[in-house]
């Protein structure tokens, strides 16, 4: 008895302390917080159409112009890009657009594409490689894992690309396949007008846009702290934990 008069009162100055939260009348204000979201028994809902969705808006988007082979657009990728992913990726979506300084020729007698790359052959088929895992496994969780460990590895292009999908879940056939077809040309075709219609022009790799907008002081930032330069960026509610240590 006296064990159940103390659990009562306890309960009884939890709840008239202000601790709980009532279900506002108006359902605009339902989805507010996790703790109202409870209150008002609607979180799965909150989280289906009204946090997904926010979340979605207020990513900050990353673009970054790199080449397979090139030694700085590596460095960029394995430091700065994969700590970005591995800490933040909840508000930042990570694009990649694998061609660089590469040139491209049409040949109207295959109506192929012919690229031309600034550390040669093995780095177009590096290229064209990423083009089509970004094509088949469009998800960060999906590609992000294979082109670090790409970009992390020295040797034969093709080697080590079959070496990574192996550690990952891309299908290696399926990729080559797609190297040798219209249309991984084509979607690097895709990329290489991508490239060149940037404003202002790129001039180096790793050439990196911020929500579509490429500035000296954001290169620079972004081959600093990568993580510190999307957090500064981010204009959403409740952001991570690694943003909160950065301010």
């Amino acid at each position: 008895m006296y064990m159940s008069f103390i659990i009562s009162t306890i309960l009884f100055l939890f709840v008239n302390n202000g601790l709980t939260i009532d279900c506002p009348n108006s359902p605009l204000k339902w989805c507010e917080t996790k703790e109202i979201a409870q209150a008002c028994d609607v979180i799965e809902q909150c989280e289906t159409f009204v946090w997904t969705t926010r979340m979605e808006i207020d990513r900050v988007n990353l673009s970054i112009y790199y080449e397979t082979v090139c030694p700085d657009s590596r460095q960029f990728i394995t430091t700065q890009v994969w700590n970005t992913y591995q800490s933040i990726l909840d508000i930042v979506n990570i694009i990649f657009i694998p061609y660089g300084n590469a040139r491209e020729l049409y040949r109207p007698e295959t109506k192929l594409y012919q690229f031309y790359c600034q550390h040669g052959a093995e780095e177009c088929y590096g290229n064209l490689i990423h083009t089509c895992v970004l094509n088949f496994y469009p998800k960060s969780e999906q590609h992000m894992p294979f082109i670090y460990c790409m970009e992390s590895i020295d040797g034969n292009v093709e080697t080590v690309a079959i070496q990574c999908a192996q550690k990952s879940t891309i299908d290696f056939d399926q990729i080559t396949a797609c190297t040798h077809s219209r249309l991984g040309n084509q979607l690097q075709h895709t990329y290489a007008i991508q490239t060149e219609n940037l404003q202002p022009s790129h001039q180096y790799v790793p050439w990196i846009t911020l929500n579509g907008e490429h500035t000296d002081d954001i290169q620079k930032q972004a081959e600093k702290d990568l993580i510190g330069l999307i957090c500064n960026s981010y204009k959403g509610s409740d952001p991570p934990v690694q943003c909160k240590r950065n301010l």
